[in-house]
């Protein structure tokens, strides 16, 4: 009897040829440098699942990671962007193809997507409005999209950043959040940079 080919393949489990042979046909498509079967819908789960041996143990995928892993975003952006809880201490190895941060979350903020801890899409859409350099379309898209997945209204994004009176740029996250199409002022646009 065959044994079944796992849900995810990679170079190490297919040889290459044949996996960029699938890839061609159409037959598999990438997900986070491994592939899934086309006809396998992303979610959540099959994202945590391309990326849990990326992220070392105690560590939480936030900002563009979160947002991707989400759905939000359609591309795995490098490096990861990570974090840690500011009460816990991780032991984690410097690498190029992550970044991570020390941060107050709070339990609630944290959602586990199959092994693979990740910023719940309210607090992912916060972070972004607060840390991203640049917030035209693109930006503004994907902080709509994580609100409106949770049926989030701009109410709750504001609250996420009332928690903290000390949150570093939370003016910025408020401007930013009064500009997304259907959140704030409907007369102000933003601009494709």
């Amino acid at each position: 009897m065959a044994s079944a080919l796992p849900l995810l393949l990679d170079s190490p489990s297919f040889p290459v040829a044949e996996l960029s042979a699938l890839v061609l046909d159409q037959e598999v498509r990438a997900v986070a440098g491994v592939h899934c079967p086309a006809d396998i819908r992303p979610s959540p789960g099959l994202r945590a699942l391309a990326l849990l041996a990326c992220v070392p143990a105690g560590l939480i995928a936030e900002r563009r990671t979160a947002a991707w892993l989400h759905g939000a975003l359609g591309r795995l952006e490098s490096p990861l962007q990570l974090c840690v809880r500011s009460a816990h201490r991780v032991n984690v190895t410097p690498s190029p193809e992550r970044r991570v941060r020390q941060v107050v979350l709070t339990e609630g903020e944290i959602v586990d997507h199959g092994g693979v801890l990740a910023t719940d899409a309210v607090r992912t859409a916060v972070d972004l409005l607060r840390w991203e350099p640049r917030f035209g379309l693109e930006q503004a898209a994907c902080v709509a999209t994580l609100l409106l997945s949770v049926s989030a209204a701009p109410g709750d994004a504001r609250a996420g950043l009332g928690r903290n009176p000390h949150l570093p740029h939370k003016q910025r996250a408020l401007r930013r959040l009064e500009r997304l199409p259907g959140f704030g002022s409907p007369s102000v646009e933003l601009s494709r940079r």
